[in-house]
């Protein structure tokens, strides 16, 4: 087992059987950390407008093209302010119970800048533990099992990154010349954790998330022509094709999918499902539609 896991559990299921006496000074870096979560997400202008940073750069860079001009997409629910804040709380806490754990933790949300050629970009990295740089993520069930759990692991983190994150580690651990240790995640829906390390043979992963951020960067300041990164998909039903032709995973998640794919886009329950509730997905092309109870689309 990881040291750093090893070190939590223990501890936990030390305060599980008995209280323990707090350090003062943890409690109150503690609280700091939550409010500075909280006018970060809340208060701050940064939080509404684009800039580049080690966070987001990694992410396609269709997305990063539309965020940047400004255009406006289908917006984002009310839920993700929260969803948001949940992140930056949780990554408080994570560091606060290590730290109570006796992990060695230094230089956390320490400013860093990475720099290539005559380009820069700059972000704060979550933590340095035994010389390696760490990045803290709160995760669903389903990323906490099947991305940096047992079920997934680094490959599968890195895989299709649309998230960016091999990106934003490697990005802070070679702006210092260190070795970037992975993702200590947390479950937020049942408070598990788990380490999801990187490999010791990691060099092709690590040059390609780099090359991935600095052509990004450069196509942001160039002003590149925009180009889609994702095609939409052939739609299968119960394993078999349907004729039809829907988002992939990437874009219908993507708050610009609208202004992306265009009039042709519709929103429309499964159209071979006979349920009374079926799934509603997001076609560019629908052959022979079932019904014609369109809750929105591209132009209207």
């Amino acid at each position: 087992m990881n040291s750093i896991l090893l070190k939590v559990q223990q501890y936990l299921d030390s305060v599980s059987k008995k209280p323990v006496k707090l350090d003062k000074q943890l409690v109150q870096e503690f609280g700091e950390a939550c409010k500075n979560a909280l006018l970060k997400q809340f208060e701050d202008e940064r939080s509404t407008k684009f800039e580049l940073r080690m966070s987001n750069v990694g992410r396609p860079l269709c997305q990063l093209q539309m965020e940047a001009k400004g255009i406006k997409g289908e917006g984002q629910p009310y839920n993700v302010r929260m969803r948001n804040t949940f992140g930056d709380l949780i990554e408080a806490l994570a560091t606060f119970v290590m730290k109570s754990a006796g992990v060695n933790i230094k230089n956390e949300q320490k400013k860093v800048t990475y720099k290539f050629e005559n380009e820069s970009i700059e972000g704060r990295q979550d933590v340095e533990i035994d010389d390696k740089i760490w990045d803290i993520k709160s995760a669903s069930p389903y990323s906490f099992d099947k991305k940096f759990g047992e079920a997934g692991g680094f490959t599968e983190v890195v895989r299709d990154d649309s998230f960016g994150y091999a990106s934003q580690g490697f990005l802070y651990s070679e702006s210092q010349n260190k070795k970037f240790g992975g993702w200590i995640a947390i479950n937020k829906s049942t408070g598990e954790w788990t380490v999801c390390e990187t490999p010791s043979s990691v060099e092709e992963h690590k040059k390609k998330a780099i090359d991935t951020a600095k052509e990004n960067i450069k196509a942001i300041k160039s002003s590149k022509p925009f180009k889609r990164c994702y095609d939409d998909v052939a739609e299968t039903f119960r394993s078999k094709p349907t004729g039809n032709r829907v988002l992939g995973f990437v874009c219908s998640y993507c708050p610009y999918k609208l202004p992306c794919w265009g009039s042709g886009l519709k929103l429309l329950p499964q159209q071979q499902s006979k349920g009374k509730n079926p799934k509603w997905v997001w076609y560019t092309s629908v052959t022979n539609p079932k019904q014609d109870d369109t809750i929105g689309n591209g132009g209207e």
